[in-house]
């Protein structure tokens, strides 16, 4: 069984390798491991790989349409026959004798018979297309094959991605809450001293109930997205690679998007299997054509019977034995309007499956477009987060000094923190929106 080589696992770790943060524990899950683990646990997967290898037995039972095919039967058994023949004209040497009658009779005698037929189609148009059309299925089965182990490398992303960010979310609102309750218990101190007004505690008092709010839905986040991955992979990720969100990130060289829409319509699996269901729809136009209705196969039929017993005459014994071997011709005549009918039928699907091949290059033309400029947008928007990250965190040193010597208020220090901790999760997303895109380009 083919498996793809892991390109877009390496695409995707060339990517995050960029932005890793240096890790000391050993052997953390990366994004190439969890690939592999899915590979061998994710059952959307195994589903999939059971279908492709279902799918290649349809070539094999498209080249057994033109073999032939061989029956046999056999009979044993107890009978009872009865024949009777008038008017049957008899002659022998030295006699003869007309309006002659024959009869046998056998009650309760052993019966046997066996039978042996074959069949080889020589011309049979229905045959042909559906020869072809399971040849069709079974490479349509193929590219369905391959679509699933590009979708599960975007899963793998998808599933890792989920857990990273949702445990940085968690450790950046755990850090901002740990901040805030630190200011909340200075501003207490210094109102009792009468050096605050009573607003700064309420003001501190209500972003530390907010931060518990964000905190515990980050924890939900964090736990769902584990146990999707702990699905996915058969493993609980213990230890994962991070993200360094100050890391620096080389502009993409992605060239023109004509070159990725030009190599989207060549290559897209896609639109290949729409391609492929085109042509099965086309065989089953041309099965119904009129003139191909006949079918001729060469046939051949081998027959032994026997009854053996007696009756009202005496002992009786009744044999036939007999073969041929020729040429069988089949040709319709009228068939109420069914096969005129199922004609139209299958014109009409036809071009149902023309029409729906020309919206989905249309579609797959539009999601490389929006792939493609995805990347420069997150790229650009990625770096100027990273400038804002750094502007926020002096913007936070200046606010608390101003704090300290009373220039600034407890809403301006608070306002500071949010800022520094909204700009560090959305630099966190956009980080994985551009790794993300660059695997969407190229699937």
């Amino acid at each position: 069984m083919k498996i793809f080589a892991p390109q877009w696992v390496k695409l995707a770790l060339a990517a995050a390798v960029l932005v890793a943060a240096p890790y000391s524990v050993a052997e953390p899950l990366d994004l190439q491991r969890t690939w592999e683990l899915a590979r061998q646990v994710d059952p959307h997967f195994q589903a999939e790989k059971a279908a492709y290898q279902a799918g290649q037995t349809q070539a094999k039972q498209g080249r057994s349409l033109w073999l032939p095919t061989v029956g046999a039967s056999a009979t044993a058994g107890v009978g009872s026959h009865k024949s009777t023949m008038r008017g049957a004209n008899f002659t022998m040497p030295g006699m003869g004798s007309d309006d002659v009658e024959f009869n046998t009779s056998i009650r309760n005698g052993d019966v046997f018979g066996y039978e042996v037929g074959l069949e080889q189609p020589l011309l049979n148009r229905q045959n042909l297309s559906h020869s072809r059309q399971l040849r069709l299925a079974a490479d349509v089965a193929e590219l369905k094959w391959q679509q699933a182990q590009q979708n599960l490398v975007l899963s793998s992303a998808e599933h890792y991605f989920n857990v990273l960010v949702a445990r940085q979310a968690v450790a950046v609102l755990e850090r901002q809450q740990a901040q805030v309750q630190a200011i909340y218990d200075e501003v207490q101190e210094r109102f009792e001293l009468g050096e605050l007004p009573i607003t700064s505690i309420h003001e501190t008092k209500a972003q530390l109930r907010v931060l518990e709010a964000q905190l515990a839905q980050a924890k939900l986040a964090l736990e769902t997205a584990e146990l999707a991955y702990e699905d996915f992979t058969g493993q609980y990720p213990a230890k994962l690679v991070p993200l360094a969100i100050t890391a620096e990130v080389e502009a993409p060289d992605i060239g023109d998007v004509a070159h990725w829409q030009e190599q989207a319509r060549m290559n897209n699996l896609h639109l290949k299997m729409q391609a492929s269901g085109i042509k099965v729809a086309q065989e089953d136009v041309a099965a119904l054509k009129s003139w191909h209705s006949p079918t001729l196969s060469l046939v051949g039929r081998l027959a032994h019977e026997k009854i053996d017993g007696s009756g009202r005459y005496g002992d009786a014994m009744n044999k036939a034995d007999e073969w041929m071997v020729g040429v069988q011709l089949s040709v319709p005549i009228f068939t109420g309007g069914y096969r005129s009918n199922k004609r139209k039928e299958a014109s009409y699907l036809l071009t149902q499956r023309r029409a729906e091949g020309v919206s989905l290059a249309q579609q797959i033309q539009r999601q490389t477009h929006s792939a493609w400029r995805g990347i420069h947008v997150n790229y650009e928007r990625l770096t100027a987060l990273q400038d804002a990250y750094t502007a926020n965190k002096e913007r936070l040193k200046a606010t608390q000094l101003g704090f300290e010597l009373g220039d600034n208020t407890t809403l301006e220090r608070l306002t500071a923190e949010n800022a520094l901790a909204e700009t560090e999760l959305n630099l966190l997303e956009a980080q994985v929106a551009l790794i993300m895109n660059q695997l969407q380009l190229r699937a």
